[in-house]
């Protein structure tokens, strides 16, 4: 049975290549599924802290005959998954904060994987941040946009990192983005609207400092390029 994946999911499963994967907290197992018909996953490890979506996720995969290649588990974060086991986990869904402990109790365990594929739904920065100490170095930090929302990307690969704290924020490589350029403008505009009303807020106008940080660094960029 084909199965159709909305932007995002489109867009976390471009980012996987072949060979065996993890997908932490899976839901129903839509994704695991597409990347085994789509060659792009010889062999998927679903994770999900619900019975509930997990037997939806073993049905799936029953019904269309990959049973055999999609192991179900049931467990919190990497814990069901052996060190080593695949080749890339993804985790797709959750807050930065939970991807963010997901990856620390991982290390704490001992536990080591060569490509980690990241959507987190909020605080990308906390997954960003929690990277730095996991051994990894970031090779694709982007954003898609799915009914309405905008959703981070971030893959990884073994090696050593170092960013600062406007790339933990913004993504490593915003300096050279054009989306994140378009996007920083409108909310800065936004922002300082917001300030004009509530001088007094010292959270409001450290957001609005950020982001004229970062079209700053921008704009030296363009300059030093031409």
């Amino acid at each position: 049975m084909p199965i159709r994946l909305d932007q995002r999911l489109s867009a976390i499963a471009a980012l996987v290549d072949f060979g065996s994967v993890a997908d932490i907290g899976c839901d129903h197992g839509k994704l695991g599924y597409y990347l085994l018909g789509t060659d792009r996953a010889k062999y998927v490890v679903a994770t999900d802290i619900s019975a509930d979506s997990l037997s939806k996720a073993r049905e799936l995969a029953f019904e269309n005959g990959v049973s055999h290649l999609m192991d179900v588990r049931l467990g919190d974060g990497l814990r069901p998954v052996r060190d080593g086991e695949v080749d890339t986990v993804v985790i797709a869904g959750l807050g930065g904060d939970v991807i963010s402990e997901i990856l620390t109790a991982a290390k704490d365990d001992g536990k080591s994987f060569a490509h980690f594929v990241l959507s987190p739904n909020t605080h990308p920065e906390k997954a960003r941040r929690a990277l730095l100490g996991c051994g990894h170095r970031i090779i694709v930090d982007d954003e898609v946009e799915c009914a309405g929302k905008r959703y981070t990307l971030i893959k990884t690969e073994h090696g050593e990192d170092s960013l600062d704290e406007a790339q933990i924020l913004y993504g490593k490589f915003f300096e050279t983005s054009d989306k994140f350029t378009r996007r920083a403008r409108g909310e800065l505009e936004y922002k300082r609207a917001l300030l004009e009303k509530n001088p007094s807020s010292e959270s409001l106008a450290e957001k609005v400092r950020s982001l004229e940080y970062a079209l700053s660094r921008i704009r030296g960029r363009k300059d030093e390029d031409k």
